[in-house]
């Protein structure tokens, strides 16, 4: 339980850095409310993403997520599902620990 308060910490941390970076490149400003929500959403769509990614290995009797159950993940949001085919074939070649280069104007694409 303890590791699961640090993560959410962290997520709202960092989510009211991205509110002030958003809100610094568009001119607005997040109320702390505000931030807060989308911090929530944020949490709650992860959980939401995890028990997903575990489901879909276990369907496939695996015991490993795997980028195929990435892919099926985001398979109804064009944007994010091209954007994943495109970045995990660099995944598999240069190693596990490869991390893309993702930024603000990436994400907001997806959504």
């Amino acid at each position: 339980m303890q590791t699961e308060k640090k993560l959410k910490s962290g997520i709202y941390l960092d989510v009211k850095e991205i509110c002030k970076d958003v809100g610094k490149e568009f001119q607005v400003e997040f109320d702390q409310t505000a931030s807060d929500l989308i911090a929530e959403m944020v949490w709650k769509k992860i959980l939401l993403y995890g028990a997903d990614l575990e489901a879909f290995s276990k369907h496939a009797e695996r015991s490993t997520i795997t980028v195929d159950d990435v892919k099926l993940l985001c398979r109804r949001n064009t944007s994010l599902r091209e954007f994943i085919e495109k970045e995990s074939h660099p995944v598999c070649i240069e190693s596990e620990a490869f991390v893309p280069d993702i930024n603000i104007k990436t994400i907001s694409v997806f959504f």
